[in-house]
């Protein structure tokens, strides 16, 4: 009988990347909290059932998918997103009471997903980071200077996050994100610069796997997922992501994202990501499966660590480059172009998903042209 695996998130690009890794060497299930119909993998080849699970209430959620993996007796759980990360650390001794899985401890993932909490734990450790404080109120705006200014909640900062030129857009930034924001919200120093990734697979803080990328184009554009990136490796950044993962203790998948600023030759973290990252395939496509790496580790074994990849560049054309395009971020000749040396998530073996990636390119980018706030979510840093 085939392994049977349980991938979360079936929305979400990088869940796709597990299916297309894993094509039919297991049984694969995945779960979504949107209709089958609106689900990326749900279109996949490789995908056998898909569950849908409302992820809005943690608790609800939590009771929900435990469920599923107890009745369906799966081998391995392999969590996508946040917010799964996020319970299947809480719970993390109930979870592995139920099936195999690769997941931080509760006392580790407090300090990754917490922003405020990784930027206080970057500087005990000797990690490079922006200048960071709690902003609570106006005492704290009027003390603020040196724009600009970045503006984000401590959790989900990807979402909750504002570019500030001035004190008014400061204060203006400040109280939007007091009224969408659970958590307290941060001021950081801008950083000039480009954006660089650090990842891995750890068990106990050991590295099993090592990768390193560079951001070539996002969207949004002001700072976003990846639409274009590339490999490529430094030894400074990775002695900074071996500390992160061995001071955290870490267990599972883990990125580290970093700024760097060519005129101070030097990657600062922005924030630490602790879950499996959206640029897996980029990963994959390098030499490194991950997917199988974590495999193995949630299974116990103890595979032989991988620190070597290929120098290689990989472009999410749909929707995500598509988007790029319609925002005005790079030309059509650009996004015409065809590069044999290039990997893309075009898929002619698995079309279907492909197909949906660039109904929703063509959707979203729309959107885009007809709105400059969805085009400039964040706000833009003037020069």
């Amino acid at each position: 009988m085939k392994t049977k695996v349980l991938v979360s998130d079936g929305d979400h690009k990088n869940a796709l990347a597990i299916l297309r890794t894993f094509r039919n060497k297991y049984e694969v299930d995945v779960t979504t909290p949107f209709p089958k119909f609106l689900t990326l993998t749900a279109y996949s080849r490789y995908v056998k059932n898909v569950f849908v699970v409302n992820d809005e209430n943690e608790d609800i959620y939590q009771k929900r998918l435990f469920s599923i993996l107890a009745r369906n007796k799966y081998d391995v759980f392999l969590p996508v997103g946040l917010k799964t990360y996020i319970i299947s650390s809480k719970f993390r001794d109930e979870l592995l009471g139920i099936v195999n899985s690769l997941v931080p401890t509760w006392d580790s993932m407090k300090i990754a997903y917490n922003k405020d909490a990784t930027m206080e734990f970057a500087k005990k450790i000797g990690i490079p980071v922006p200048k960071t404080i709690v902003v609570r109120g106006e005492e704290d705006i009027r003390e603020l200077e040196n724009f600009p200014i970045v503006l984000k909640s401590s959790d989900e900062a990807g979402k909750f996050i504002r570019y500030c030129n001035d004190v008014n857009e400061l204060r203006s930034g400040f109280w939007q994100l007091r009224s969408e924001s659970k958590t307290e919200v941060i001021a950081q120093e801008y950083i000039r610069g480009y954006g660089v990734g650090f990842y891995s697979v750890c068990k106990g803080g050991k590295m099993y796997a090592v990768f390193m990328h560079r951001r070539l184009k996002e969207f949004p554009i002001t700072g976003g997922p990846s639409a274009v990136a590339e490999s490529f490796y430094s030894k400074k950044l990775f002695k900074y992501g071996k500390k992160i993962c061995k001071k955290l203790k870490w267990t599972g998948p883990i990125m580290a994202e970093f700024k760097y600023s060519p005129e101070k030759d030097e990657f600062y973290l922005i924030e630490i990501n602790p879950k499996l990252w959206g640029s897996l395939d980029l990963t994959i496509s390098a030499g490194v499966n991950i997917p199988e790496i974590i495999m193995d580790l949630a299974m116990g074994n103890d595979p032989e660590p991988i620190k070597t990849y290929k120098k290689v560049k990989f472009r999410w054309v749909f929707p995500d480059e598509l988007k790029v395009l319609m925002s005005g971020g790079e030309t059509i000749s650009e996004f015409l172009r065809i590069d044999k040396a290039t990997y893309t998530n075009v898929s002619l073996k698995d079309p279907l998903p492909t197909m949906f990636q660039m109904a929703q390119g063509f959707v979203f980018g729309t959107i885009v042209l007809l709105s400059r706030k969805r085009k400039f979510p964040h706000g833009v840093v003037k020069t």
